[in-house]
C-alpha cells in the first residue's frame, strides 16, 4: 500500500466514509420505520418496502451483516488515515490522525448519517433494503456464524430472551396513539381511544337502571294503556305486565302507530305486535357487547344478573356515544349534571353513572363496585345519609340535597381544585 500516491488513498478514504455513513444512517432508518406503513405499501408491491419486510423478520442477520460491514469499513477508513497522515507528516501524522479521525468519524459516519436516516426513514429504509437482500446471501455464512458464536455466548452467561412479544395493553395502545397525535386529529384521536376503552367499561357502567325504565303495563285498562303509547318519547318500548320482571317484550311505535291512529287497539292487537326481549350477562364489557347487538340484530337488550333478575337496559345508541359523544338528546331524560355560577360545583343527579362524571367533569372518582352516584355514597356511608349531610370521598365533597325512596336522588358535588 505504499506504492499508492496519496490522492488515491484520499479517494478509497471518501469511498470508505461513504460506506460507513451508508450503514450507520441505514440502520438507524430501518430500525426506526413505521411497520404499520411499511406493511402497508409492501401490500402495494413497492418493492424497497417488501424488502425492508423481509429483512426485519430476521433483525439478528440484518444486524449482522450492517454491523459486519460498518466495523470492517471503519477499520479500514482507520488504517488508511493513519497511513496518509504518516507519508505526509511522518511519525507525528499518527496522533494527529487519531485524534481528527476520531471527530470526522463521530460527525460524517455516525452523527449526520443517523440522523437523515431518522429524519427520512422511509426512504432510506426502502433504498438500502434493495442492496442488503443481496448482500445477506452472499455473507450469510460469515453473519451466521457470528450470530452462533454470538447466541452461545449469550446462553452461557445465562441471559435469556426476555422481550415481551404480546400485545400491547389498552394504556401502551393509547399512550403510543398519543405519541403519535400529529397524524391524528383531535377528535379522530378521542374516538381511538374510546374504542379502547370499551373493553374496559361493562353494560352495568351506561344502563338505564331498572327503576328508571319505561314500559307499557298491560296489565292497566287498555285507555291508560293507549295513553302511554301515546305519550311515550321512544320508539321502541317494553311491554311488561303488573311490573318490569314480567317482561313480554318490545314493541315498536311505528308498528302500533296505525292502530293507534284507527283507534281500533286491544290487547290482543298489542301482544301480536311484542318482539320477544333479548337478555344480557350483567358483567359484559361494552366492546362485545357492541359486537353481540351487530350479530344479533338487536338495538335494546335488558341486562340481567346470575338469578334471571332484570337489572337496567341498555342500548346501541347508549354503546356508540361513548365512542363519538352525545349525538342526540334524549327526550325523556333531564340533565343529569348542572353547573353553578363556581366552576367547581355541580348540581348531580343521583342516578348518573360514576363513569360519565369522571368524562364530562374530568375528575377520577374510584367506586368500589357502585356505578351511581347513589351506590358510590352508600358504599362509603353504609347507610342512606339524610338531606343536608355533607359527604367528604377522595377529596371531593357530596352534600345530599334531596332523597326519594329510600336512595339518594340530587347531590351537590364540589370538585377539588388541583
Amino acid at each position: 500500500m505504499n506504492n499508492i500516491s496519496t490522492e488515491i488513498l484520499f479517494f478509497i478514504l471518501i469511498i470508505l466514509f461513504l460506506l460507513s455513513a451508508f450503514f450507520s444512517g441505514s440502520e438507524t432508518a430501518l430500525m426506526s420505520i413505521n411497520k404499520y406503513k411499511m406493511r402497508h405499501q409492501a401490500k402495494l408491491n413497492n418493492a424497497g418496502a417488501k424488502a425492508a419486510k423481509k429483512l426485519l423478520e430476521n433483525p439478528d442477520k440484518l444486524l449482522g451483516v450492517i454491523l459486519l460491514g460498518n466495523n470492517l469499513t471503519n477499520i479500514l477508513i482507520t488504517q488508511i488515515a493513519t497511513l496518509i497522515s504518516f507519508n505526509i507528516y511522518g511519525d507525528i501524522g499518527i496522533a494527529i490522525a487519531t485524534g481528527f479521525l476520531t471527530i470526522f468519524i463521530l460527525i460524517f459516519a455516525e452523527l449526520i448519517p443517523k440522523t437523515i436516516g431518522e429524519m427520512h426513514s422511509e426512504k432510506v429504509a426502502y433504498a438500502s433494503s434493495l442492496l442488503y437482500k443481496p448482500m445477506l446471501i452472499i455473507l450469510y455464512p460469515l453473519v451466521f456464524l457470528i450470530n452462533l458464536i454470538a447466541n452461545n455466548i449469550i446462553k452461557i452467561m445465562g441471559l435469556k430472551d426476555n422481550i415481551s412479544k404480546g400485545s400491547l395493553s389498552s394504556e401502551e395502545l393509547k399512550t403510543v396513539l398519543s405519541e403519535s397525535s400529529m397524524k391524528f386529529s383531535k377528535p379522530h384521536l378521542k374516538m381511538v381511544e374510546s374504542i379502547i376503552d370499551l373493553e374496559k367499561a361493562t353494560v352495568e357502567d351506561i344502563m338505564i337502571p331498572r327503576s328508571e325504565i319505561f314500559g307499557i303495563d298491560l296489565s292497566e285498562d287498555i285507555i291508560t294503556v293507549v295513553n302511554d303509547f301515546k305519550n311515550t318519547p321512544y320508539t321502541r318500548i317494553p311491554v311488561y305486565e303488573d311490573n318490569i320482571e314480567n317482561l313480554l317484550g318490545l314493541v315498536h311505535i311505528k308498528q302500533i302507530a296505525p292502530m293507534l291512529a284507527s283507534k281500533n287497539i286491544n290487547e290482543t292487537g298489542i301482544r301480536k305486535l311484542i318482539k320477544k326481549p333479548y337478555y344480557i350477562v350483567s358483567g359484559t364489557s361494552l366492546y362485545r357487547q357492541l359486537l353481540n347487538f351487530q350479530k344479533e340484530k338487536r338495538r335494546i337488550g335488558f341486562i340481567v344478573d346470575e338469578y334471571g333478575n332484570i337489572q337496567g337496559l341498555v342500548t346501541l345508541e347508549d354503546i356508540l356515544e361513548e365512542i363519538v359523544g352525545d349525538f342526540t338528546s334524549d327526550p325523556g331524560a333531564s340533565e343529569d349534571i348542572i353547573s353553578t355560577e363556581n366552576k367547581n360545583i355541580f348540581i348531580i343527579d343521583g342516578g348518573i353513572h360514576i363513569r360519565e362524571i369522571n368524562q364530562s367533569l374530568n375528575i377520577k372518582l374510584v367506586p368500589k363496585q357502585a356505578k351511581t352516584v347513589n351506590g358510590f355514597l352508600l358504599e362509603h356511608t353504609e347507610n342512606l345519609p339524610k338531606m343536608g349531610d355533607i359527604i367528604n370521598i377522595q377529596g371531593h365533597t357530596f352534600k345530599i340535597i334531596e332523597n326519594l325512596d329510600n336512595s339518594i336522588k340530587t347531590v351537590e358535588l364540589t370538585i377539588k381544585n388541583d
